[in-house]
């Protein structure tokens, strides 16, 4: 069915806040300011149904969304795909700035200058960008092919010079050959050590992205595909863009038809240390001639807890709107309060039985109480982890497998092994079934309904023929036979032709060979398989994680471990830096929808184990925001089971 831009409404939501509405049904380019729990993914989600609903946007025209992190893309994508159902999010693509750009080097390398154009074989080290893998890579330059920085100079440059180096010279460098017909010598001759190295290209993602860049601009016929294909582009996260992805898409699109809605809080930018651009929002404020939208509605958070972030938010930015809780506080105005403790032990003891309490007595899931730390959270959290497990409730560090866990083959992986071990799941089987069809180009259920019922059958016989290998599979070679049949029976191919991170075929099975790893250890610490499913999904399993992986989440409760000045170290390195400890700290706090609880300790385990004293100098301006937004500071004498409320 197809509406008029007239009587069109939201789907699934019961209203939009006016300059909400607005920013929906703009025809110009748009930037979005978002605070936290204002709904940026329903927004942009109710944006792409007005859109390919109204036939704004007609066949075969396409939105491209781009985000940051791969959660934040995937469930943008899940979202749209809610919302106008699975036919219209189709033209949908919903991807990582990473990924796109990457997609755009598999298919088009060859056009590329022969000098910066990376092997077919190219492989991937997220480590080449780090101060001391970068230096090593200077010195292992020959002296002879370059003139510039002696062994000497560079085995001196500090760390900071090593990273502003690489940020500013390498990911300039080919579009600077462009332009100027010359680079620094020292950085085109590492460019030309690692493109053209015997073994192969060594790449990371920002230097994908700058030969992309290059590619784009060499290629006036893949702007102009670019251009044919996307009529809407949507930018997530927009504060954590960094300067050369705004590069790649002042290249694709500037001057064009293509319409932008941008949206982001610069009071969220927690990535300026990855080169984040601090000046982004006005950049393309002026040089796309945005409408800005400034949102100020909360749906995330109790009454008192908006009034706290409304406070901080100030502190960040003074020309920030004041936020508004769409929560009438029925329910409770929210908690939030600052506990302080001798030893960290007795933080860990008295913090588990905190949260057992809220588990236990007050009905919460796990799942909805996060314990957040500012960095390290495996090694910071151990103690913290063993007193949960001895009052009986499980916690992990979602660090290291959340990105996998994403992932569409080990999503349909884990919905495979989840029909096969427990026989019915909706969920699982609406989601397998709904890649099948897609896979196969029959997402228009209704018109091909037969075909949806044998597909199904299909699907169904298929499980039962994999269960029995699945309830002996142990080891990670077994499992890795039992994926390989379900990507076989998908169509390996026709898989990785549907998603543009599997393009390169080695990045494909590399994320198996990690499935079939992580499958296998958990499978060997329980019972089943059902139990292993869960455990590694985080069924009822308190999560841990740091700030950076939190961003973008919910939840019922957040305990923050230790605002103290070890953690927020860049209070030490000036403005800049302190700017963005303020945004983390800001981006902690709001992840919660009810409760906050603030810890202290006096005595801390640095991160080689010896025990040090803690101080809370440098932190101090954070303390004086919260008691001066009415958060109470206690130390606790008792095994308390709530905190104070507002």
């Amino acid at each position: 069915m197809s509406y008029s831009r007239d009587n069109w409404t939201p789907r699934g939501i019961k209203e939009l806040e006016l300059e909400a509405q607005n920013a929906v049904r703009s025809m110009r380019n748009g930037l979005v300011v978002a605070g936290p729990g204002a709904g940026k993914t329903e927004l942009l989600s109710q944006r792409a149904c007005f859109l390919l609903e109204t036939g704004t946007c007609p066949q075969p025209q396409r939105i491209l969304a781009l985000s940051f992190k791969r959660d934040a893309a995937h469930n943008l994508r899940e979202r749209v795909k809610l919302r106008c159902g699975p036919v219209l999010a189709q033209r949908f693509e919903s991807n990582t700035y990473a990924s796109w750009a990457k997609g755009l080097l598999d298919r088009f390398r060859v056009t590329l200058p022969k000098n910066f154009r990376p092997t077919s074989d190219y492989t991937l080290d997220k480590s080449i960008g780090k101060p001391e893998h970068y230096r090593a890579q200077l010195l292992a330059v020959d002296q002879d092919t370059y003139k510039g920085l002696s062994h000497y100079e560079i085995k001196h440059l500090s760390h900071a010079s090593l990273l502003a180096k690489y940020q500013r010279d390498v990911l300039n460098a080919p579009i600077q050959l462009l332009q100027s017909g010359e680079v620094a010598n020292l950085t085109y001759a590492w460019w030309q050590t690692v493109l053209h190295h015997p073994d192969g290209s060594v790449l990371n993602f920002p230097m994908i992205e700058a030969l992309v860049e290059l590619l784009i601009r060499t290629n006036p016929s893949i702007r102009a595909m670019l251009r044919a294909t996307y009529h809407y582009v949507f930018l997530d996260e927009f504060q954590d863009t960094t300067s050369t992805q705004y590069r790649i898409l002042k290249a694709a699109f500037h001057d064009s038809a293509a319409v932008f809605t941008a949206v982001g809080d610069n009071k969220q930018s927690i990535m300026r240390w990855a080169g984040a651009d601090i000046d982004v929002f006005d950049t393309f404020a002026r040089e796309f001639d945005a409408t800005w939208h400034r949102l100020t509605m909360n749906y995330r958070s109790a009454p008192w807890l908006v009034e706290i972030q409304g406070h901080l938010a100030k502190a960040i930015d003074p020309t920030s709107t004041t936020p508004k809780a769409a929560d009438t506080g029925e329910d409770g105005r929210g908690e939030c309060c600052i506990l302080t403790f001798d030893h960290h032990v007795a933080e860990a003891a008295h913090v588990a039985q905190l949260i057992d309490g809220w588990v236990r007595t007050d009905n919460i899931s796990p799942t909805e109480v996060c314990i957040i730390v500012r960095a390290k959270a495996a090694d910071y959290t151990t103690a913290l982890r063993s007193e949960l497990f001895r009052l009986g409730l499980r916690s992990r560090v979602q660090d290291e497998i959340q990105d996998l866990l994403i992932e569409p083959v080990v999503v349909a992986v884990l919905d495979t092994f989840r029909l096969c071990a427990q026989r019915w799941n909706p969920q699982s089987w609406q989601r397998l079934i709904g890649l099948v069809l897609r896979l196969r180009g029959l997402c228009d259920v209704e018109e091909n309904g037969y075909k949806a019922r044998k597909v199904a059958s299909e699907v169904n016989d298929f499980i039962i023929g994999l269960r029995p290998s699945l309830k002996i599979a142990r080891s990670t070679e077994e499992i890795k036979e039992l994926i390989y049949t379900i990507v076989d029976f998908f169509d390996a191919v026709t898989f990785c032709q549907g998603y543009e991170q599997y393009l390169q075929v080695d990045y494909f099975y590399d994320i198996i060979d990690q499935c079939a790893a992580i499958l296998s250890e958990v499978r060997s610490q329980t019972t089943t398989w059902v139990q292993a499913l869960d455990e590694l999904t985080g069924v009822d399993i308190v999560p841990v994680m740091t700030i950076h992986k939190s961003k973008g989440l919910e939840y019922h409760s957040v305990v923050f471990i230790g605002l103290e000045d070890s953690y927020f170290l860049g209070y030490k390195k000036g403005k800049t830096s302190s700017k963005e400890e303020d945004s983390n700290f800001f981006v902690a706090f709001s992840r919660a929808k009810k409760r906050v609880v603030f810890t202290f300790s006096s005595l801390r385990p640095s991160e080689n184990g010896f025990v040090q004293t803690q101080s809370r100098v440098l932190v101090s301006s954070l303390y004086s925001l919260l008691q001066e937004a009415g958060v109470p500071i206690s130390k606790p004498t008792s095994n308390l089971h709530s905190v104070v409320v507002n």
